[in-house]
């Protein structure tokens, strides 16, 4: 009776959490980062500090391009921000956003995906107006980092 009480708690356990096969679970727990949403269309992960906050979705969508994901973002963004500017440098999309509060939240969607299985979008939240060689700072650090969680 033991073993299949001991079973059954595994298997609800395992059900409950099933991130995608591509995404590195334990090392994105060990940065810092709580998982946010972890449903079929959508695999999301997310992270507060001082200056910033991030969240990364893994969108299970290999018949999209990158500029279609990023226009999705765009379309899709909520009613309390303002849609500011689409750039893209050799790297990636990037979408930016006024917050009503105050802040800026940036979106960038790299063009060459890392995985065949998924899509990658990252929102950057923050106080700062980041443009130039400090906005591609921040895109090429964001994106490493997100990469770094594929398998």
């Amino acid at each position: 009776m033991k073993k299949i009480i001991l079973t059954l708690f595994l298997i609800l356990g395992l059900s409950s959490f099933a991130a995608p096969k591509f995404v590195d679970t334990d090392k994105l727990q060990n940065v810092g980062y709580q998982i946010t949403a972890d449903d079929e269309d959508i695999f999301s992960i997310g992270k507060v500090t001082d200056v910033e906050a991030i969240s990364i979705l893994f969108y299970p969508m290999p018949d999209k391009t990158s500029k279609e994901v990023s226009d999705a973002v765009k379309s899709s963004a909520p009613d309390e921000v303002k849609f500011i500017s689409s750039s893209e440098n050799k790297r990636a999309y990037i979408l930016k956003f006024a917050m009503a509060d105050k802040g800026y939240t940036y979106n960038f969607v790299p063009k060459k995906q890392k995985s065949k299985d998924c899509h990658i979008s990252v929102l950057y939240m923050t106080d700062k107006d980041l443009s130039g060689a400090d906005l591609n700072k921040v895109v090429d650090s964001s994106l490493n980092e997100a990469e770094s969680f594929l398998k």
